[in-house]
């Protein structure tokens, strides 16, 4: 039997540190065929080069795009074979260290769920972090302890968006599930919700208790 490998990309949407963000989403985007999501940029640029406002933007982010070109894209997104899985992290108004431990520990819950969907060891091919870490030594870091935490060996790599389209996907798919669960507006999630495999729901402090009963044994 020949397995399909997917690439899973990875992207969220609020802050850490700032404790008036009361959530944080954590979006992964899996696909088998990577070109698909070029195939969605390369349509929408097309379709933007005629709006003045949204022409010279340099990458199409979630909070940069006007809502047609989120609507446009979005629908793109929709009609690909694509698999959304994210997770949802109230933070209880807490001020969360943005560093490699805790982001590796919130991205390991989001992981598991796409290794429930594709099978562990056969499914995925490679991970893609939009570049969350500018230092090299927080990538290096994060990458270790996310592969000791999945008890895992995958290829993990750290790509700024606007030299990997494929993160965009994940950034307009993050933003959507914010907008959603801020209650700012749900339009832009009802266009990919077919497409979402998995929404997991976590606090900040289920999270830590959840992890230390999950991994102890590591």
């Amino acid at each position: 039997m020949i397995y399909k490998k997917f690439t899973i990309f990875i992207d969220e949407s609020g802050t850490l540190p700032d404790p008036k963000d009361k959530i944080v989403i954590v979006a992964a985007v899996g696909v088998d065929v990577p070109n698909e999501l070029l195939d969605i940029n390369n349509k929408v640029r097309k379709k933007i080069k005629f709006l003045k406002k949204e022409k010279e933007i340099s990458e199409i982010k979630f909070y940069r795009a006007g809502e047609r070109t989120k609507i446009f894209y979005l629908k793109k997104m929709a009609e690909k074979e694509i698999d959304i899985f994210a997770l949802i992290v109230e933070k209880d108004k807490m001020k969360i260290t943005d560093n490699p431990n805790n982001f590796a520990i919130l991205t390991y819950f989001l992981i598991e769920e796409c290794l429930l969907f594709y099978g562990k060891g056969k499914g995925i091919k490679e991970i893609i972090f939009d570049k969350h870490f500018s230092r090299q030594k927080d990538q290096e870091e994060f990458t270790k302890l996310l592969l000791k935490f999945l008890d895992a060996d995958f290829i993990i790599k750290h790509w700024d968006s606007k030299n990997n389209i494929g993160v965009n996907a994940a950034d307009m798919a993050a933003g959507s599930l914010l907008w959603k669960y801020t209650k700012k507006d749900e339009r832009f999630y009802d266009i990919i919700k077919k497409r979402i495999v998995s929404e997991k729901f976590l606090n900040w402090k289920q999270i830590k208790r959840k992890f230390f009963n999950e991994t102890k044994n590591l």
